[in-house]
């Protein structure tokens, strides 16, 4: 009750404070620093000259610097100690996001973030609340929202942006803008963020400020092998509601600006669903029960002793006219698995069909393919399937033809447990279609050990582009394999895919063909990070001091072990919750398919 109250009285707040504008829209200026990653540039006096700088160039109601964290400042006295940053906030008059180090009463330090108001008062700050191995600084308890006069703010620092849950939080606290501030790794892997950013933002429907560095060379990837760092990235950015970039200062220094309408939405097309986002979205109506693993302390799920762990995974496409609907046993299909058997798949998976398997003729049909199964000597999982009147639900036959798994759709009406499976090579879960866009199932599969995720579809969303971003966001943040079948047609980039732990596509379908394509895993080989100190290089003279360290860190194995191990479930109590947040997105009445 006090979280939904606070939440309440934070939005009648802001709505208050824009009451006098047209149609009480709240349109800011904001801006995102990007600084120079060079020593000479590590001073107080650098900092303030950016701030300065973005402030002059028009009137802001935001700005937001990066972390630096060879700036600090002591609890208790951070207007005295902050007072050059105050003042600016004041000469500007605007809210100043600044995060640097905090010396507690205590003695302990932390890493914080300070929101500066419009008279250089203290509006409210955050610590840091998660750590990876190299984070050494003591850690919050606690993911506040802050208050401005023009919105609700969350704010996270460095790694916290490898949590999906910081912002699942903050989101559900009330935040309509988001707020990253980083310091660059010791070892620049940039790859994954792209997605990463995408699916923090439109996860929640909120936008997003990114503040971090630029390398002063040329961007330049890392190269572990020889002891390159990879430069620091730049790219201070102003995402949107559904994660696209804004505002963007590229691989270099300088400051993103742009001017946010914070209550515009597309015309909504349908009555009873929200829809109105600059994309298409699939809204999620369960009652949030089966998230409660996520706010749940976590030990690592006991895997059975597999018959093997390296396996071939077949995904089978072709033509939605052709699926398995109550009226239509399609030859296509049964061609496609045909066509998977040549490979010698251990498992197939098919798209989402329509069938009702509640009479003879449907009976028959999923006799059929239990006889592919069996004569494949394989798995195969296909969605769209229910029976005795169930919601839609991927099922999976194993090697013997027999219907081993059944798992419903969760987005269109929730369910009190989101279950996995073990095969005979690895622990699998299921989601399908509009799933995609609920990212606390994944989560939950994640933290109860799928090792793989199956994602059945026939959601075309807002086009392939955003769906392969989505898909690939789910496999990083969850450490695990994402399989997902769609139906050929849509734009080109609509295609069927495999895509491994780091969020690569590693296989995908053609286009408006029909046809099989698999990829081989071992579920042994498990993604790595990059920790503690590696020997020093012998010979660094060949490159570019800022592309080289004396510091570069291990690489290890078992990423997803270690990241699911920092997170703090104690933080997280809201997420397997309702509050007026998520009722916003759901339908008066109860889904009827």
């Amino acid at each position: 009750m006090t979280i939904l109250l606070l939440i309440s009285v934070l939005l009648a707040c802001v709505c208050m404070a824009f009451s006098a504008e047209g149609k009480n829209h709240r349109v800011i200026t904001v801006s995102a620093l990007c600084l120079l990653d060079d020593k000479n540039c590590r001073t107080c006096d650098y900092l303030a000259g950016m701030i300065e700088q973005a402030g002059k160039r028009q009137r802001h109601d935001l700005i937001v610097a990066p972390l630096t964290p060879f700036l600090s400042f002591r609890e208790g006295c951070e207007l005295e100690d902050l007072a050059r940053f105050a003042g600016l906030a004041r000469t500007h008059q605007t809210y100043l996001a600044v995060a640097m180090m905090e010396t507690a009463r205590d003695g302990r330090v932390f890493c914080t973030s300070v929101l500066l108001g419009r008279q250089g008062q203290l509006a409210g700050k955050y610590r840091k609340t998660h750590a990876l191995s190299d984070d050494t600084m003591a850690l919050g308890d606690d993911l506040p929202v802050l208050a401005a006069d023009f919105g609700v703010l969350g704010l996270s620092l460095g790694t916290d942006f490898y949590f999906p849950e910081v912002y699942n939080v903050e989101r559900l606290k009330g935040a309509e803008i988001l707020i990253w501030q980083d310091y660059p790794e010791r070892f620049r892997e940039h790859f994954q963020w792209t997605p990463l950013l995408k699916a923090r933002a439109l996860d929640s429907h909120a936008h997003l400020v990114t503040a971090t560095y630029a390398d002063p060379c040329c961007y330049l990837a890392n190269r572990y092998d020889i002891d390159r760092q990879g430069s620091a990235w730049g790219r201070s950015m102003i995402l949107n509601r559904v994660g696209t970039p804004i505002a963007d200062t590229g691989h270099e220094d300088g400051i993103a600006t742009a001017v946010i309408d914070l209550d515009k939405r597309k015309v909504d097309p349908y009555v009873e669903v929200y829809e109105a986002e600059n994309i298409f979205f699939t809204n999620c109506f369960g009652d949030r029960k089966a998230f409660h693993p996520i706010a749940e302390p976590w030990c690592k799920p006991l895997l059975p002793p597999f018959k093997k762990r390296q396996a071939r995974i077949a995904v089978g496409y072709f033509f939605l006219q052709d699926r398995w609907d109550k009226d239509n046993v399609p030859d296509a299909m049964f061609r496609v698995l045909e066509d998977a058997a040549k490979c010698q798949p251990d498992l197939v998976l098919l798209s989402e069909m329509t069938a009702r398997v509640d009479n003879e003729r449907m009976h028959q049909a999923a006799e059929m393919v239990a006889q592919c199964a069996r004569r494949m000597n394989a798995y195969i999982l296909i969605g769209g399937l229910s029976a005795d009147g169930k919601t839609s639900q991927g099922w999976l036959w194993d090697r013997s033809g027999d219907v081993v798994f059944r798992e419903p759709i969760y987005w269109s009406k929730g369910f009190d447990e989101i279950e996995v499976f073990d095969t005979d090579f690895a622990r699998i879960g299921v989601h399908l279609c509009g799933d995609l866009y609920t990212a606390e199932i994944d989560r939950v599969l994640g933290l109860k050990g799928a090792e793989i995720i199956f994602d059945p579809s026939q959601m075309w969303g807002a086009d392939g582009y955003n769906n392969e971003l989505l898909l690939r966001a789910r496999a990083i943040d969850n450490g695990c394999w994402i399989a997902c079948a769609h139906w050929n047609f849509s734009d080109p980039g609509l295609r069927s895919l495999i895509v491994d732990p780091y969020g690569y596509v590693m296989a995908a379908s053609h286009f408006q063909q029909e046809g099989a394509f698999f990829v081989d895993i071992d579920f042994d080989v498990r993604k790595v990070y990059y920790a503690g100190h590696k020997k020093p290089p012998k010979d660094g003279k060949d490159a570019p001091i800022t592309c080289q360290t004396d510091s570069m860190p291990q690489q290890r194995p078992g990423w997803r072990d270690m990241i699911l191990a920092a997170r703090r479930p104690e933080l997280y109590g809201i997420i397997p919750t309702t509050n007026e947040v998520t009722m916003k997105y759901r339908r008066a009445k109860p889904f009827v398919e």
